[in-house]
């Protein structure tokens, strides 16, 4: 909590952003083909990008979980919750995370 606290008042996302170019930077970031991130793709470092996108799409931006899951392929809105549930749950455990996160959100930024 804290550690969302601290992320949450360190950096304040653009509003002019669309959820497309949210997507491109994170897969650009983890070095993951772009549309990867639409399909039905299980490989893990596919699999924790399209999670990470999830997880600001809904904390920085609050876009509903139905429409996150409807614009990332197609998917039911409990795989979007459990998708930020877990890593928000990681974030707690894991300082590469954070500071993943951060660069990301900082990316958004420009």
């Amino acid at each position: 909590q804290e550690v969302k606290l601290m992320i949450k008042n360190n950096i304040k996302p653009k509003k002019n952003i669309s959820l497309e170019d949210i997507v491109r930077v994170v897969a650009h970031f983890y070095n993951i083909e772009e549309p990867s991130m639409y399909e039905k793709n299980r490989r893990k470092e596919v699999v924790e990008a399209r999670q990470m996108a999830m997880y600001i799409l809904r904390e920085d931006y609050n876009i509903s979980f139905p429409h996150i899951g409807k614009k990332m392929g197609g998917r039911d809105h409990t795989t979007v919750m459990h998708s930020c549930e877990k890593v928000t749950r990681e974030l707690t455990e894991n300082a590469t995370l954070v500071h993943d996160i951060e660069q990301i959100r900082a990316m958004l930024q420009m």
